[in-house]
């Protein structure tokens, strides 16, 4: 080597032992706290993310959530023509600067300067999860992300491409440890697994699974608890971007709500039945195992609540659709005397509920004559 050479060498070995790390791990300050590793540094913190399978996926969008310092995460897990898998994940954690929305999928973005974060997962924070989802889905979007109100962020998964598990309706077996902690003992490696361990994991998050539906229903259910807190003057609660949910009383907009502002697909019938608890808001899989049941396997049914009075001031709420079917029956065959006497027949009976009551709608029409 010539001296030359040396001299270069030995200043660059001066200037590594002085500088600060995190500058020499750093190629390019993105602002707000984010910046783009140099791919030297991406590749010390673990090489490329291996996604493999859809579990992967969703464990990989969790966390990212979960990092974001999110409180609450709800993810939608819908299978379409038995091969498409969408999934939607919903926090409402820190967010993401607008100027960053289109940059998080490309390599090496991250906003954990400071290192690496290691959980029961393995390795986390090289700026490469949602590159490497980006590469094994069919479509990957940044539904709508606003700082301080959360994140959403949405996958179509080809899964003869990209796999899963068969089972996916089953839920992990806990058992009790000698020290009086949990441990999942059993059970399918499928998503609600993955999520069952995020729940056991530390951390604050609570975690909820469902439909598109279902999490619909949760999130004006939530929605309805902020802004009866809200209207109680505590002023000092995050808004999340469903805050509003709560303030629709109508099924098209509240499907118009779900489809524009959350990237949810909610049918206009399935969002009626939400305002009428009909479809009913999940408990999280952290309250699911926080149950002292764990002699028996949980179910993904044991996830549905049942309506209370103080979620809403509809008392209509609190019947629900089997009574409404047997009120409807009896209520046909108490007409057929009064038909006889006056040549009608009736239709079968519509009930709607309004807040403190019940409409009946009963369709007429002229008895055939014999």
């Amino acid at each position: 080597m010539s001296d030359t050479g040396k001299d270069r060498e030995a200043l660059l070995t001066f200037v590594h032992k002085f500088a600060d790390t995190e500058t020499l791990a750093i190629e390019e300050e993105l602002g707000h706290g984010y910046v783009r590793l140099k791919v030297t540094e991406a590749e010390r913190r673990q090489a490329l993310q291996d996604v493999r399978c859809v579990e992967d996926v969703v464990k990989e969008l969790v966390r990212n959530a979960r990092d974001a310092k999110a409180e609450k995460i709800y993810v939608t897990f819908q299978k379409e023509k038995g091969r498409w898998r969408n999934i939607t994940v919903l926090d409402n954690g820190s967010g993401i600067p607008p100027e960053l929305h289109r940059k998080i999928f490309e390599a090496r973005v991250t906003s954990k300067v400071k290192g690496v974060v290691e959980d029961p997962f393995g390795v986390h924070g090289r700026g490469m999860a949602l590159y490497s989802i980006r590469h094994v889905a069919e479509e990957i979007s940044l539904v709508k992300s606003i700082e301080d109100r959360g994140t959403i962020v949405q996958v179509r998964i080809d899964t003869e491409k990209l796999p899963e598990k068969k089972d996916q309706s089953s839920m992990p077996r806990l058992d009790k440890n000698d020290d009086g902690g949990t441990t999942i003992t059993g059970g399918a490696h499928n998503v609600p697994r993955v999520l069952a361990e995020f729940s056991l994991g530390p951390g604050p998050a609570e975690l909820f699974f469902g439909s598109n539906a279902e999490i619909l229903a949760t999130l004006y259910y939530h929605s309805l608890e902020l802004r009866k807190q809200w209207a109680a003057g505590k002023n000092n609660i995050r808004k999340p971007m469903w805050f509003e949910l709560g303030g629709l009383k109508e099924g098209k907009a509240l499907h118009q709500f779900a489809r524009d502002g959350l990237g949810l697909s909610v049918s206009e019938r399935n969002a009626f039945r939400i305002l009428e608890y009909e479809i009913q808001p999940l408990i999280s899989i952290n309250d699911l195992f926080r149950q002292d049941s764990f002699s028996l396997p949980a179910r993904r049914a044991d996830l549905h609540t049942r309506p209370k009075a103080s979620w809403g001031d509809h008392l209509a709420r609190r019947i629900n659709q089997d009574d409404l079917s047997s009120l409807c029956t009896s209520l046909k065959k108490t007409f057929e005397d009064i038909g006889e006497r006056c040549y009608l027949e009736a239709e079968a009976p519509v009930v709607k509920r309004r807040k403190n009551r019940l409409i009946i709608s009963l369709g007429l029409r002229e008895k055939d004559e014999d």
